[in-house]
């Protein structure tokens, strides 16, 4: 009886084991299993490209394979050292186009954040770029809003200028504010003919985009505390509706709006009402609704088509859109973007989120949640999420989650505790100096940064190599060698991990039009 035991257990044992593979533990497994995490690195370094392609060009010699591990990428600026100032190839940084991930880039006005989310989209967008590599471009969508009060002082979304390269760009705007947007936009200075590539069209909705979720987004309904009273009898209708029709066809606005009249509201709750109805309704097609007075016309094609190598602006910016009301637009807009993305790579970018994207307004709140999510399932949804904001307090769970945070220049001592707070590079000093010291020395590096460059934020970064010195054991190429020259072959072993550091980058020209410079007077 005993031994049947032991021979059972056994058994069991063995089946057990089956299930671990045993050449996990072998260098050539071990070298696979880390391919993924190496091409899926969001930056690298061109010394450590130039090791990784240098290995597995020699790896696949024998199966007289011809691929790379880095296919699809685009220059980002260059490593700098202190005390150094000379330009080496070795520290030149790419970012990689081909793996999704997520940035957040902070700064003062003027610091050169705008600069470097543009250059970021040049890289996913030009497929015949100077700045790198490009086979299959991916789809972008900027969000952009600001608080209209006159052409003199409301600021256009300078990713507009990335038209002057050739790439189409459209921009949907409110169709309230249509002809003034268009007007604009067309003349932006320092475009000349490259305009005849920006389209400025109005944002529609059309009646198959209509669902439950849309129209709860559109009326601002969350879990949220203090919603309207009327809220509760939207969610009664809406309720009724999705009873009614079971996921069958459209959803029908015009019977949505008929059953909204019959309903009996409490007393100065109607107003509120139909001034958010009024709001939802000027982004419908027209003829979904009757409108009074004349709308502008709708695009002769589907706005909702995103291409390769194609950019969409949504700018919301209008006397009549207030923030709320653009982050619940802008929400249905990410919807919409994601929703035919196996043609395409998607890059989303949020331009002066702080502008719009607070962490008060339940409508703001539920962008932030969408785009947390999109984070979160950025492998499996082929998504990439660029923020580039002012202030760093706007969201700490999008610091938390982002995979590189790309800091310039501020002097804010609250900005410093929140990237403190949130991401280990800026927490974590050497065994050498206490926590304090490390602390005040990045603040002050930040402080003296100059406009285009930052300090970069990535754990995953690969940009130094662990290699054979002559008659020595094997060392960490760090920075690269400033001395050497530029075609000494590294015998390199490996790459390494930025892990909880940080470097200083400077950020690369522009290949389109730069349309962020400073005005200065005459």
């Amino acid at each position: 009886m005993a031994r049947t035991s032991v021979s059972s257990l056994a058994q069991e044992i063995s089946r057990h084991l089956n299930l671990i593979s045993d050449q996990e533990i072998t260098e050539r497994s071990t070298r696979k299993h880390l391919e993924e995490e190496l091409s899926t690195a969001p930056l690298f370094s061109a010394l450590a490209q130039q090791v990784i392609e240098s290995q597995y060009q020699n790896e696949n010699e024998k199966n007289e394979e011809n691929r790379k591990v880095y296919s699809q990428y685009g220059l980002l600026g260059l490593r700098k050292k202190d005390g150094h100032s000379q330009v080496n190839q070795h520290n030149l940084i790419y970012a990689n186009v081909a793996a999704p991930w997520s940035s957040f880039i902070c700064g003062s006005q003027g610091s050169g954040k705008s600069h470097t989310l543009s250059c970021l989209l040049e890289n996913g967008l030009i497929n015949s770029s100077p700045a790198g590599s490009l086979s299959s471009p991916l789809a972008g969508m900027v969000l952009h809003y600001d608080k209209f009060t006159a052409f003199g002082s409301t600021q256009f979304c300078e990713a507009a200028y990335l038209c002057s390269s050739g790439i189409p760009v459209r921009v949907l705007v409110s169709p309230t504010n249509y002809f003034a947007m268009k007007e604009a936009y067309e003349n932006l200075p320092g475009l000349g003919d490259a305009s005849k590539l920006l389209r400025v069209v109005p944002m529609y909705l059309s009646q198959k985009h209509l669902n439950i979720s849309v129209i709860k987004t559109l009326m601002g309904i969350s879990s949220g505390p203090n919603q309207p009273l009327y809220v509760e009898f939207i969610m009664k209708i809406l309720r009724d509706m999705a009873r009614t029709n079971q996921g069958r066809g459209h959803f029908d606005y015009n019977e949505f709006k008929t059953r909204i009249e019959n309903e009996e509201f409490v007393r100065g709750q109607t107003r509120p009402l139909q001034m958010r109805l009024d709001v939802l309704e000027s982004f419908f097609e027209p003829g979904t609704v009757m409108v009074k007075g004349k709308a502008p016309q709708k695009a002769p094609y589907d706005i909702w088509q995103f291409d390769k190598g194609s950019l969409t602006i949504v700018d919301l910016s209008c006397p009549f859109v207030g923030r709320d009301d653009a982050c619940a637009l802008f929400n249905i807009c990410v919807s919409l973007f994601l929703k035919d993305r196996k043609h395409a790579g998607r890059m989303i970018a949020l331009d002066e989120a702080h502008k719009f994207l607070t962490d008060t307004a339940p409508e703001a709140i539920e962008l932030t949640e969408t785009l947390l999510s999109i984070i979160r399932q950025q492998r499996h949804l082929g998504t990439r999420v660029m923020i580039a904001t002012q202030e760093p307090t706007m969201s700490p769970a999008l610091l938390d989650l982002c995979n590189v945070t790309i800091v310039h220049r501020f002097t804010s001592p609250a900005w410093f505790a929140a990237i403190r707070k949130h991401i280990a590079g800026a927490s974590i000093g050497d065994e050498s100096e206490s926590k304090s010291v490390f602390s005040d020395q990045l603040f002050q590096h930040i402080v003296k940064l100059k406009t285009g460059e930052a300090l970069v934020f990535c754990p995953t970064a690969l940009l130094d190599a662990v290699w054979e010195g002559s008659g020595s054991s094997s060392t960490t190429y760090s920075e690269a060698d400033e001395d050497s020259d530029s075609g000494v072959e590294i015998n390199a072993q490996s790459v390494s991990q930025l892990g909880p550091r940080y470097f200083n980058l400077r950020v690369r020209k522009r290949v389109t039009t730069d349309g962020g410079r400073s005005q200065l007077s005459k």
